[in-house]
């Protein structure tokens, strides 16, 4: 008896050992992530964007995220049209067209079946977007944008003032991991924002936005 309770004495010491090491393997696992992230963005305009994101893992099944950056020109028909107009009156043309959109959104990122080293995932997010809207007109050659009053004109809302919209997100991506704690981040992002209205009409429509993006994070 004395031999069997020296046995089993061991055998609890060598597996309370064991479940402490899991746990402290585990609990050295990284949770959170950050990242720098460039994108190129495409649609009526191309040009590109910068952002940071940040999260961490909720569940097994759940990363929650948080990401804010910047599009320098996400401009479409609808303002090349309105901006068009003021050029036809002042016998000039239209220099540049460019909504520059500044988006926040919180989500959720899905991981989907993991390869060694890679994993892809689905995102989906919910913000707003601050939009300004950018344009330039010249006549004969020479810029007269900040001179439109001399012709009796002045920028209406559509034209001039910025609105915050609210914004939804979706797309996926896949992550490459290396160097331990380090990754790749691979993406495609579509967003929408909302139309803006005044005075029961429209002055903004609602907005496309997509970025094929890359971004290079730490896990920690």
């Amino acid at each position: 008896m004395m031999r069997l309770a020296r046995v089993l004495t061991c055998l609890g010491i060598v597996g309370a050992a064991g479940i402490s090491s899991a746990q402290a393997q585990t609990a050295a696992e990284p949770r959170w992530y950050g990242e720098i992230t460039t994108a190129a963005t495409f649609g009526h305009q191309s040009s590109g964007a910068l952002g940071v994101e940040g999260g961490g893992q909720l569940t097994k099944m759940i990363v929650v995220f948080v990401e804010t950056g910047h599009m320098w020109n996400v401009g479409n028909g609808d303002l090349d049209a309105r901006a068009q107009k003021i050029a036809n009156f002042i016998g000039g043309s239209v220099g540049s067209t460019a909504y520059k959109l500044t988006y926040f959104d919180v989500g959720v990122r899905y991981p989907l079946p993991v390869l060694p080293k890679y994993h892809p995932y689905v995102a989906v997010g919910l913000g707003f977007a601050h939009v300004t809207p950018d344009v330039t007109f010249s006549v004969n050659g020479t810029d007269v944008t900040g001179q439109l009053d001399q012709f009796g004109v002045q920028l209406g809302e559509d034209l001039s003032q910025a609105q915050n919209r609210p914004l939804f997100v979706i797309g996926g991506g896949v992550t490459y991991d290396f160097a331990k704690r380090y990754f790749v981040d691979g993406t495609y992002r579509y967003g929408r924002t909302s139309q803006a209205e005044s005075g029961g009409e429209v002055i903004m429509e609602g907005l496309n936005t997509q970025r094929l993006q890359i971004g290079f994070g730490v896990r920690f």
